[in-house]
């Protein structure tokens, strides 16, 4: 395989079909089951994204891959072309002033906003010569997408005009992104990642307009919407139930703990998802 490749917010073009049917897409491993992670780290913003990096780093030796859904704290997650902006050190002092912690993300991407009522998942997966880019990032799409219509909302996948994180793998309720993915590749391993707003988009609407304007990018804001935009009453708890539910039907999956390895690995790598003070 290649040496390491840069941070993916679209895929690459390959062989395989991004509207292919969930059922023909092949799961990053199906030859053990899957590990199921929920601990939640969102005491410590900037420790629960570095656990994405240390889970990646790990994967690359495990038998299986391990499929991570957390809920965070209020975080602005920054991409790594958000930061080379001149209006980058507005940004974060933007972020910070609506109380939203500014961190890098894993995964390529730009600016996203998350908080409470929002959930994170992603899937730490060893090296498979039979997967792709884009089979990645289909199979995470067609699960959230399987998840979502357990609780009633139908979404497609693609870029909506002037969206938050633009990528052709945004996944979206009409003109309402609800979900966007982003993936890492690394020589032994993948983690392919995503942020759902379920609740309360007032708040990451605020912070998405005001670190736009900072970055000098364009933002629609109508595009920044909830699941409970579309389904009133859906909860965070209902939809990670889903998410779990989803992941269950598709092969054998069994609970994991966050042990004390990964999290000194994910301490370890903190520094490199810190986003000191600025001025």
């Amino acid at each position: 395989m290649a040496p390491e490749a840069p941070d993916a917010a679209t895929p690459t073009p390959d062989a395989a079909a991004p509207a292919r049917a969930a059922s023909a897409v092949p799961a990053p491993r199906a030859d053990a089951p899957t590990r199921l992670l929920t601990a939640s780290l969102a005491h410590d913003p900037v420790l629960d994204v570095a656990l994405g990096s240390a889970l990646l780093e790990s994967a690359g030796l495990a038998a299986a891959p391990l499929f991570r859904i957390g809920i965070p704290a209020p975080t602005l997650s920054f991409g790594r072309l958000d930061r080379i902006l001149p209006g980058f050190p507005a940004a974060v002092a933007a972020a910070r002033a609506h109380g939203f912690t500014p961190t890098l993300r894993v995964g390529g991407g730009r600016a996203a906003a998350i908080h409470g009522g929002a959930i994170s998942f992603g899937v730490a997966a060893p090296a498979d010569p039979g997967s792709t880019t884009t089979a990645r990032f289909a199979w995470l799409a067609a699960l959230v997408q399987g998840a979502l219509a357990r609780v009633g909302v139908p979404t497609e996948h693609g870029q909506l005009p002037d969206e938050y994180c633009p990528g052709d793998w945004s996944l979206h309720a009409g003109d309402i992104k609800l979900a966007g993915l982003s993936q890492r590749v690394r020589r032994d391993a993948t983690w392919t990642e995503g942020l759902l707003l379920v609740t309360d988009a007032a708040p990451a609407r605020a912070v998405l307009e005001a670190v736009h304007a900072a970055l000098a990018l364009p933002l629609d804001p109508a595009t920044v919407g909830a699941v409970e935009d579309v389904a009133p009453g859906v909860t965070v708890a209902a939809t990670a139930q889903a998410l779990r539910d989803e992941l269950a039907a598709r092969g054998p999956m069994i609970e994991h703990e966050l042990d004390a390895p990964t999290l000194a690995t994910a301490e370890r790598l903190r520094e490199r998802h810190t986003i000191p003070q600025i001025g």
